[in-house]
């Protein structure tokens, strides 16, 4: 990737030429788009219907609304991912899910945003990108507006558009610009710029091809609290429903029947500077924090308006100096809302304050920024916690048992052995919380140790914009048929931990590491787990995970006749004992696994203790 040195007038007159040309008459209606999350090659009718994909309100999208209506614009708002669930699962109602298949038509996007683009008609269109596994889908949409009678000017925002920024201009040519960086505080001025009432010089955070070369402003603009702390302004979308057709955050099977959930945002960025993050690239340095009591004005807003009983917050640092205000802010107004914080929270952030805060102010879920269980790999990556850290934050948090914790881990960095992998294993076993997340190391455009691994030809700008270098073993995005694929060629199975712990793994094996890192940190310890309320709250994870997405799992199936067991549910558990067992022998996959592992002397251990 190249960058363009240029002094920052320079830059902006050549970028200002462009927009003159493209906005002759300025521009008084703006159109946001949100694109369908999961492309159509990857996307699976069942898991949508069971509401595993995400669905969430575009909250950015809110905000920029909210800035240029100030300006005099005309916005508004069209959530292709949110209608295609709906008309999908309105389908589902009308004529049964047997028949959706041959009734449902994914493409169907495509005639919403005409129609939407005719009726508005918008002289700019935005476009977000947030991540690499939705960049396929915003690209095709592009492409699509472009193709319309009347196309209009386009530019592209969130996190991947940012982080790649030439690579995608000259990847999709039909794009426009790109929004560099968070565009909540910039692009107010842009529209600003175009209708004559500032000059070129307040144009920040823009970058687009001029004859072929990158141009970019990267200077930021200064957040306020005019344009962070007021309330996003949805036009009507109807927040409320979001959570019935998709999953909001990751606990969205903790959600009592009927729960209506949405997210919102207590502050912008992180202290941390972790080398394969995007927050600080995206957002800047530092952390700007939101006025406490206008973020419970907003919580107050979602529930009384569009009925929202709990909240995910999209913070990345949500545990920052002033949570506790925001926290009691809460308990203050008798908020009848419970939150979990989906994000990774920083371990050396929490004190026995914050925890008993968050369980007064409705906390129902906590995630853990963890990574690895090895200190060098800490320290190597930058994060802010060590493994003492680690330790004290889960001994906090056991005093709440109605919390439900999860610890984030990586596998996969580089010059990381197997045996600094069993590390975070002993780590994970021993800290005892409630469940992991295991992710191979996922390279993030425009990071540090993504810049490294191009430079090392370890991947390249092509894999890393579209996803295709991602290890898809954990990945989201309900990749399912990618996961189908690998279960139907990779029934061999290495177990590296019983070989070299000096030996680097390639990305090809991080499969199997993963697989026996899951086991170990999440299956394993089962065993020792006896307490009603953790047992009941994983039965309800379990049934999300194994009776709808990963129906197949001789594994999550032999677990879950464990916690029926220990539940008291002994038909059940014979049950879930008899498909695992039939998992099993149907597949090359589970039987090679269940052998090294030696599942199927477990299997005959649950059916004693049942």
């Amino acid at each position: 990737m190249t960058d363009v040195k240029m002094v920052n007038l320079d830059t902006a007159n050549i970028l200002a030429k462009k927009l003159r040309a493209l906005f002759p008459y300025g521009c008084k209606r703006v159109l946001f788009v949100n694109p369908v999350y999961v492309p159509e090659e990857d996307y699976v009718i069942d898991v949508a219907l069971d509401n595993r994909y995400p669905v969430y309100p575009p909250y950015g999208f809110g905000v920029l609304s909210r800035e240029l209506q100030a300006r005099g614009c005309v916005t508004d708002i069209i959530d292709l991912n949110y209608n295609l669930q709906e008309v999908l699962k309105n389908s589902e109602a009308a004529f049964g899910r047997t028949s959706v298949s041959e009734r449902f038509h994914y493409d169907i996007w495509q005639d919403m945003l005409r129609e939407k683009i005719e009726e508005f008609s918008p002289d700019f269109i935005g476009v977000t990108c947030m991540f690499t596994i939705t960049y396929r889908q915003m690209k095709r949409t592009i492409e699509f507006i472009k193709a319309q009678e009347h196309a209009v000017p386009i530019i592209a925002g969130g996190v991947h558009a940012s982080q790649a920024a030439e690579i995608i201009l000259r990847d999709c040519l039909n794009l426009d610009f790109v929004a560099l960086f968070d565009g909540t505080a910039s692009f107010g001025n842009l529209i600003d710029f175009v209708n004559n009432t500032v000059t070129e010089s307040h144009i920040t955070q823009l970058a687009s091809l001029v004859d072929g070369t990158f141009v970019a402003i990267k200077e930021r603009s200064k957040k306020t609290p005019l344009n962070m702390d007021g309330m996003p302004h949805y036009h009507e979308l109807p927040i409320g429903n979001y959570s019935n057709l998709g999953r909001i955050g990751v606990y969205y099977w903790l959600f009592p029947e009927g729960t209506r959930a949405s997210t919102s945002l207590g502050n912008i960025g992180c202290r941390a500077q972790c080398t394969f993050c995007s927050v600080r690239t995206f957002n800047g340095k530092g952390v700007y924090e939101r006025d406490a009591a206008a973020v419970v004005d907003e919580l107050e807003m979602l529930h009384d308006v569009y009925g929202i009983t709990h909240i995910m917050w999209l913070d990345d640092d949500l545990l920052y100096k002033d949570c506790i205000t925001l926290f009691n802010e809460m308990v203050r107004r008798r908020l009848p809302i419970t939150w979990d914080a989906s994000n990774g929270i920083i371990a050396s952030a929490m004190t026995p304050e914050i925890a008993h805060a968050a369980y007064e102010s409705g906390c129902i879920a906590l995630s853990i920024g963890i990574e690895s269980g090895n200190s060098r790999i800490l320290r190597q990556v930058k994060k802010p916690s060590t493994v003492e850290h680690f330790y004290a934050c889960a001994d906090m948090l056991k005093k709440y048992p109605t919390i439900f914790t999860r610890g984030l881990l990586m596998c996969g960095f580089p010059g990381e052995t197997v045996g600094m992998q069993a590390e975070t294993i002993q780590l994970a076993q021993r800290i005892r919380l409630d469940w992991h997340t295991i992710q191979p190391l996922n390279l993030i455009p425009g990071v540090p140790i993504t810049n490294d691994a191009l430079e090392q030809g370890i991947v390249t700008e092509r894999e890393l914009i579209d996803g295709t270098e991602r290890p898809f073993t954990g990945s989201t995005g309900g990749l399912e048929k990618r996961t189908r694929q690998e279960k139907q060629t990779a029934p061999v199975f290495t177990n590296y931990f019983e070989g070299d712990f000096q030996y680097i793994p390639h990305r090809a094996d991080l499969g199997d590491i993963w697989f026996v890192m899951d086991y170990k940190v999440n299956f394993e310890k089962l065993w020792w787990e006896y307490n009603p309320i953790k047992l009941s709250m994983l039965r309800k994870m379990f049934v999300y995970i194994f009776d709808k997405t990963h129906r197949e799992s001789a594994l999550g199936h032999l677990y879950f006749a464990l916690i029926e067991s220990r539940l008291g549910n002994k038909t059940e558990a014979a049950a879930r004992l008899l498909r695992a067992r039939r998992c099993a022998d149907a597949s090359e996959y589970w039987k090679a696994r269940f052998s090294a592992l030696d599942l199927f002397g477990i299997a005959k251990a649950i059916e004693n203790e049942n």
